[in-house]
Formats: structure tokens, sequence, C-alpha cells
């Protein structure tokens, strides 16, 4: 072989080990982003921290919950999904497993490899065009994705970055339960002649369930969905009084705001929800249910 042809095969072969090394490294970039550097939460600092998230029930209120919320957005921020587990240890955190090592019996398990924002896209994929402003919003401020196990139920959480009242950092947790493939009516929907909506069938495929469930504002699972007329028919008759326009046998509660109001499919009317105030007992404000909650649980910023 002449000189010229092999000095030309061994520049081909340097670019094309060059062309590699650069597609690995950016590879190994794209897996590396997926977990930050965070420091390392030593046993010392955990029960140091312990007791300072503890709240002194002797001191004002509003002092004591800027303090420790505070400092569990610091912990989370610095140590990283340790820090979660040691914020929500009195949750179960023991068995909480953070995306990219999800055991094999998790329901979410086959997106291990992907990085939170890979996960949204491909995990909501079939209502992503229903939904937009939410998934926007998953992305935007998604930090951490992990799952739970509860006895036998697998939970899925997001963790969302936030401000609060008073424009402080802190974060948000969106729980989605594990995917329902084939949706019955339960007991409670039986006696009341109903079944499932279909814009909820389709949701309950992703999430049976999904939203602050610790708190509020959450789309309930398929197990807690509930007629209103079983709770408000027997106070109706108590009091000798009807609802004007409605009747409860044709509100099916499946979104509670925490104080007493609820977001409700109206029957015969397909897949359209409205607000139900509890203090007037008052329906309105009638919207799609992918519309609902694409507006409602995309904003995530207290107000």
């Amino acid at each position: 072989m002449q000189w010229p042809v092999v000095k030309h095969l061994r520049e081909t072969l340097k670019h094309i080990i060059l062309i590699m090394g650069i597609l690995s490294f950016f590879g190994a970039n794209s897996q590396n982003n997926k977990k930050k550097n965070y420091e390392n939460l030593t046993s010392e600092l955990k029960e140091e921290f312990r007791n300072e998230l503890k709240r002194d029930s002797e001191k004002e209120f509003n002092p004591e919950f800027i303090r420790t919320t505070n400092l569990e957005n610091e912990i989370i921020s610095k140590y990283g999904f340790d820090g979660i587990e040691l914020v929500f240890e009195s949750r179960n955190s023991s068995n909480f497993h953070i995306l990219g090592e999800l055991p094999k019996d998790c329901p979410w398990t086959s997106l291990n490899d992907k990085t939170n924002t890979e996960f949204i896209t491909e995990n909501f994929k079939p209502i992503s065009k229903k939904i937009p402003n939410l998934i926007s919003s998953l992305k935007e401020r998604c930090k951490f994705i992990f799952a739970e196990k509860k006895e036998n139920t697998w939970h899925l959480h997001y963790l969302l970055d936030m401000k609060l009242y008073d424009d402080r950092d802190y974060f948000k947790i969106y729980t989605g339960g594990s995917p329902l493939l084939n949706t019955e009516p339960n007991k409670n929907l039986k006696a009341f002649n109903w079944n499932v909506p279909n814009d909820l069938k389709t949701f309950y495929k992703i999430h049976n369930g999904f939203g602050e469930i610790y708190d509020a504002n959450f789309v309930m699972a398929n197990k807690d969905i509930k007629v209103m007329a079983e709770m408000m028919n027997p106070i109706c008759k108590e009091q000798n009084v009807k609802p004007e326009g409605y009747s409860f046998d044709d509100l099916l509660e499946f979104f509670p705001d925490g104080a007493g109001n609820a977001q409700c499919f109206y029957k015969n009317n397909g897949n359209s929800t409205v607000d139900w105030d509890h203090e007037v007992w008052e329906i309105s404000g009638e919207v799609g249910f992918f519309e609902f909650i694409n507006e409602r649980m995309s904003e995530i910023d207290e107000e």
C-alpha cells in the first residue's frame, strides 16, 4: 500500500474516532443531565435537619412556617433526592425510587432511561393535544420524578418548582396513580346509574388519579369518585329543600377544592363539567373535562 494512501486512511480513522468521542461525550452528558451533582447528606446532617424541621408550637405560626418551608426547600435544592427522602420520610420515603432506578414491577419502568422532560412527553403523549398548558408547566417546573410503592399500589410523584403566596421559592408535588386501562363504575356510580365519563376513562389510562393528593385540587381516583346524591339527598330530605335547576343525582364529583366546593361531571352533557358551590348550592361555568384540568392544574404558583 502506498504511503499517501496509508496516511489518508490514518487521518480518516482519526476523524472517525474524534466524531465518536464527541458523540459519546454528548450522549453521556445527556444522561448526566438527569442527575445534578448534589452534596452528600450524612447521617449527622440528617439528624440535625430532623430537629430543625420540627415546628415549635409555642412560637408564632407565620415565622415558624417561613423558617421550616425555607429549610425544606434548601435541603431539596442542596441534597437532591436524598433531601426529598429526608423531608418526606414520614410519608414512606423508604419506598421512594427515583426515575432511572425504578424497579421492574413499577408501571413506568420502561421509561427509566428518560430525562424528566422526555418522561413527561412520553407518559402524556396520548392526551398531549388536550392538555398543552399542563404539559408545558410540568416540563418547565419538574425537578424530580420518583415512584412510591404503598402496599401493592404504585404512585408517581412529580416535584415541581413553585412560588409561595409571598413569592418565596418552594415546591409542589403532583402525584399520579398507576394507569387504569379498563375503567369500570365503582359501587357508588352503579347505585345512581352512572357510567365513568369517557374523558375520565381516557385520563385514567395515564394516571388513575392525579394532583395534590395530600392537600386538595386533584382528579380523584376511580374508586373515590362519587355521585353527590349519596351525601346531599339525605340533607335535602332532612331540611326539606331542593337545589334549583339540577339534581344531585346528576352531579359526579371528581375534583374537590379542599374548601367544600367541587368540579363535577354533569349527567347527560357528555364530558361537560360544572363548578358546584357548597354555600349557595349553585352550579356554574360549564366546561369540558380536559379544558378544565388543562387550565386549573397548569396554575402552579400560589396567589
